[in-house]
């Protein structure tokens, strides 16, 4: 968020997203849907951002928010509506497959995640479970950023088989494919690999 640009301390990060979460509630979201219960909406937040950048499971959110799994499926979709939120829908060669794929569940800005997750410094953040998946989560808010700018715009998505294997972020643009793994290092590396008649990453491409 821009704001935040001009703050120069955590305990200020922390106010500013704290009065930005409590605007949302109390006004920003009356304003979309009646929810009976903040208290709800706000621990499905947090237990989401604790999930970005992971396959989404509703049922699993439920469970800990103590709150139904269709209540949790209406919660994100007003979450994804004010823009908060995104799900990340799997590649597949077939778009009718795509649909019947578990997504990926991302926060649009990671560090509305990171503050939801209860992380209100660098240093709890760095040595934080959930580390890596902020990390994809901030280069997720970028490409899609990207894809959008793209004339017509591209599509985003990951590529992942059963035994786990995974690409983290496939862009689409027309016929033309760009795979992008997610990987902290300061040497990062590219690989063309084309297999005609086949997905062409066959090995996770750095």
């Amino acid at each position: 968020m821009p704001p935040l640009l001009t703050l120069t301390s955590a305990q200020a990060w922390v106010r500013w997203w704290e009065g930005y979460v409590t605007t949302y509630l109390e006004r920003d979201l009356r304003q979309i849907s009646q929810i009976d219960s903040l208290l709800d909406f706000r621990r499905v937040m947090e237990l989401a951002a604790l999930r970005s950048g992971q396959l989404l499971n509703q049922t699993e959110i439920g469970r800990d928010a103590q709150v139904s799994q269709p209540t949790v499926h209406r919660y994100l979709n007003i979450l994804e509506t004010t823009h908060l939120f995104e799900r990340l829908p799997a590649y597949a060669a077939s778009h009718i497959t795509r649909l019947l794929k578990s997504p990926k569940a991302f926060w649009n800005d990671p560090g509305l995640a990171v503050f939801l997750s209860g992380y209100y410094d660098h240093e709890s953040l760095i040595y934080a479970r959930e580390y890596g998946a902020y990390f994809e989560t901030l280069i997720f808010h970028h490409l899609r950023v990207l894809t959008r700018l793209l004339v017509p715009a591209g599509r985003l998505s990951f590529w992942r088989q059963r035994d786990g294997v995974e690409v983290d972020f496939v862009i689409e643009h027309g016929r033309r494919l760009l795979a992008i793994d997610v990987k902290q290092t300061g040497n990062p590396g590219f690989r063309l690999q084309v297999q005609s008649g086949h997905w062409p990453i066959q090995d996770r491409a750095p």
